[in-house]
């Protein structure tokens, strides 16, 4: 038996030790090759071998002239920004409808739900056209704020927050209501307070994907001062030149640290919050 659970055992760790190198040597790959010249980058993985995976012969060449030559600091600055607002506002809007759809009885509240949903099954180019007419109407076009808008009503956002609030219980709200709460005071009070772990896995979901846009912040911005980091890495050669793949994946290198630090501090209540916020049977 004892053989038998150690073959068990190891064959789960070889298991999770493939799929684990699957995901990490790309990534791997573009951090290593941030280190080399850009005929390195090309000849370690023609034919593929090991050093493809590291750094062999490194230099900070690449960052350099990554930092001197393009405005890759005001670009990070312009994505903390634009996630960090995101998430503000996601947070509280979602949390606040949220709120309104499993505690305050209105007719035609499972539809409006549902409807809200739908909206989810949308794929971004059919909505790019009408979103950048409205977002230009409203003169938030090349800025910071016309980036972020559009997507704070999130309906992953308003389910995920919507199945923390039906777990629940009421009680403690007709405690409040009956020492004279209003909703405020018992949204506020009461009901936050005890979904902490899903608003912070809400807000993780949503920095990662506001950090990660591209194409949106592509078409309504334009101004080189207003890029986010992803367009500013895409956009940082010349089209009269060939690319400089050294210098492409050093800012790929770190467009990504900040997302690995933030999930590093923050993964157990992303966990702990996709473990709990599932539907109920």
């Amino acid at each position: 038996m004892r053989t038998m659970d150690l073959r068990r055992t190891v064959s789960v760790v070889l298991i999770i030790a493939a799929i684990a190198a699957c995901f990490l040597a790309p990534y791997a790959w573009v951090v290593s090759s941030s280190f080399k010249n850009q005929f390195n980058v090309f000849s370690d993985v023609t034919p593929l071998s090991w050093r493809a995976f590291l750094p062999v012969g490194a230099t900070v060449e690449n960052y350099v002239s990554l930092f001197e030559r393009t405005n890759i600091l005001r670009a990070l600055l312009n994505t903390a920004i634009v996630a960090g607002g995101q998430v503000i506002l996601t947070l509280i809007l979602c949390s606040m409808a949220a709120y309104a759809l499993t505690r305050i009885k209105f007719p035609g509240a499972n539809i409006v739900f549902v409807l809200i949903l739908l909206t989810f099954l949308l794929p971004i180019e059919a909505l790019m056209v009408p979103l950048y007419q409205v977002v230009s109407g409203l003169g938030l076009s090349n800025t910071l704020l016309g980036i972020m808008i559009p997507w704070i009503a999130s309906p992953f956002g308003l389910f995920m927050l919507k199945q923390a609030f039906e777990e629940l219980p009421v009680e403690l709200e007709d405690a409040a209501r009956i020492d004279g709460a209003g909703h405020f005071r018992i949204f506020v009070s009461i009901v936050l307070p005890n979904v902490k772990v899903p608003m912070l896995t809400l807000g993780l979901i949503t920095f990662l994907f506001s950090w990660n846009s591209f194409l949106w912040p592509l078409v309504i911005v334009q101004s080189p001062a207003n890029q986010i980091i992803q367009v500013a890495i895409a956009q940082q050669g010349s089209p009269t030149q060939l690319p400089n793949w050294g210098e492409t994946f050093a800012g790929a290198t770190v467009a990504t640290l900040p997302l690995i630090l933030l999930f590093l501090l923050l993964q157990k209540y992303f966990t702990q919050g996709m473990a709990t916020s599932g539907i109920k049977g």
